[in-house]
């Protein structure tokens, strides 16, 4: 216990450790996630069902569903494939949760396909008119993780092809702090079903724009953890970064329902054409 606790009261090399899978791979907290993703009195997994409706209706007027084949990356519960295949698209959505896609299979209208794999390392299905990256998961990763990524979606798509995502700016960044929790039962029993006493530390990289959410978590019999990271963006970063990966960006927006780039916005949302 000495070794773990002296090594999460370190800061870490930025991106050396990688456990996004952890929230949707164990059963208590798959169950959570999607619990939050239903959720509609919060924005902390999905956004409410109003906004994803607002959302999907502006793709198809700025992009034009009908008749096109459509990928859904991170798709989790389905709750915007199953809305872009109302509209006309031919969807496949892509998650690695089992527990996710078997609420979307279960609640879907069978319009949609769902498909199970890691985005970074499984084989991806190709030639498709439109990929979605919805509710900032590019912030998540890493950057030679976001460029693999990038590329691989730069070949899922047909020339001409647009990927429409989402990222967080760096307005929010300028809003965090460096905080410490120690919390029997952190976060209301998110975490685990029974007993455990959870550590929380928020660190900040302001040379990268990055922050870490570093969790401990001390069950009776066990322990371990989740780093979630968080890179920020500028518009003239993510605009590079979609370029170095054969992107040329049609359009930034302060949301994904276009609304015009002015001062500060807490999102940034791009389309971008493959070149």
């Amino acid at each position: 216990m000495y070794a773990m606790l002296r090594g999460f009261s370190q800061r870490p090399a930025p991106f050396s450790r990688y456990t996004a899978k952890t929230l949707w791979t164990r059963p208590h907290l798959a169950e959570q996630m999607l619990a939050y993703h239903l959720d509609q009195s919060t924005d902390l997994a999905s956004r409410r069902i109003e906004q994803i409706d607002a959302i999907v209706a502006w793709f198809d007027q700025r992009l034009g569903l009908a008749d096109t084949r459509l990928c859904d990356l991170g798709c989790g519960p389905g709750l915007y494939a199953e809305r872009f295949a109302a509209r006309g698209a031919a969807v496949v959505g892509i998650d690695f949760s089992a527990h996710a896609l078997d609420y979307a299979r279960s609640h879907g209208s069978g319009a949609a396909e769902y498909l199970q794999a890691d985005y970074l390392e499984d084989p991806l299905p190709e030639g498709f008119h439109t990929v979605t990256l919805i509710y900032t998961d590019l912030c998540a990763l890493s950057p030679a993780q976001r460029h693999h990524l990038l590329s691989r979606i730069h070949t899922m798509l047909l020339r001409g092809g647009r990927l429409v995502l989402d990222v967080v700016s760096s307005a929010v960044w300028q809003q965090r702090e460096e905080t410490t929790q120690v919390e029997e039962r952190l976060m209301g029993g998110f975490w685990a079903p029974g007993d455990y006493v959870g550590l929380q530390r928020t660190l900040l990289y302001p040379e990268q724009m990055l922050a870490l959410d570093r969790y401990l978590i001390v069950e009776p019999e066990e322990s371990w953890q989740v780093e979630n990271w968080t890179q920020y963006f500028t518009p003239a970063m993510l605009e590079a970064e979609l370029n170095g990966a054969g992107f040329r960006v049609d359009g930034l927006y302060a949301d994904l329902i276009g609304t015009a780039l002015e001062g500060e916005s807490a999102m940034l949302g791009a389309v971008a054409i493959k070149g």
